[in-house]
Formats: C-alpha cells, structure tokens, sequence
C-alpha cells in the first residue's frame, strides 16, 4: 500500500517540476484571414467568415481548366452578388446581378444561366 502512494507522490513531485511546453495544434496552416487551408477553408467576402465551398456553394460547376478542380459560386442572402470561389481568379470576386445572371464590375466576367444550367464566361 505505500509503495504505490509512495510512487504517486513522486510522479506528482517530478511532472511538477516540468516547464510548460506548448504543444503546436495539430490541423495545419491558416492564411492571412485565419483559415484552415488543409481543411480545405476559403474565405467568403460575402459570408465576412472561412468557408468550406465544397459544404456551402449554392452553385458547383466544372473547372474547364483544369478537369480535377471545381469551380463554386456563392449566393448572398438576398442574391443580388455573386462570389466565385476558383482557382484563377482573385480572392474577392464577387459578381452583380444582372439581367439572365451575374456579372463583375469589369464586365470581365460574366456568370449565366441557361436552359436550367449556370456556365462562366471570361472576356478579355
């Protein structure tokens, strides 16, 4: 009986004396607006918060660059602005609705639908 407290006892002493060590969270890196890069976050200028695109795009369509990417639109709440979320573009490209769509400031830009389906037009 008192060689286990005594063994308790001097676990206690020697992890008492022990410095604080900071363990590094486990999850990978954030970028500049504090998202989880590794788990796939963006950040949303439309939401003003890290988004998964993948859980939250209101409209998937295909990366015709690049058939292994996706490109998601983001819907604000009232859908008059559209938030494209793809690889070449910029961060915060966010479209006006128009007539038939969406297009941006630069009228470089143009997000349609058609027949029931949505299709990114890029104008140089």
């Amino acid at each position: 009986m008192k060689k286990p407290l005594l063994a308790m006892m001097l676990t206690n002493v020697l992890t008492a004396c022990l410095d604080n060590v900071e363990i590094a969270a486990i999850g990978g890196q954030k970028d500049a607006h504090g998202c989880l890069t590794a788990s796939g976050q963006r950040y949303s200028f439309l939401k003003q918060a890290c988004i998964q695109p993948f859980d939250v795009a209101d409209i998937k369509l295909a990366d015709p660059q690049n058939k292994s990417l996706a490109i998601y639109v983001i819907l604000s709440e009232d859908r008059s602005q559209a938030e494209i979320l793809a690889s070449e573009l910029p961060e915060n490209t966010i479209l006006d609705v128009v007539k038939g769509g969406y297009i941006s400031k630069d009228n470089k830009i143009r997000l349609l639908k058609t027949a029931g389906h949505w299709k990114l037009q890029k104008y140089d």
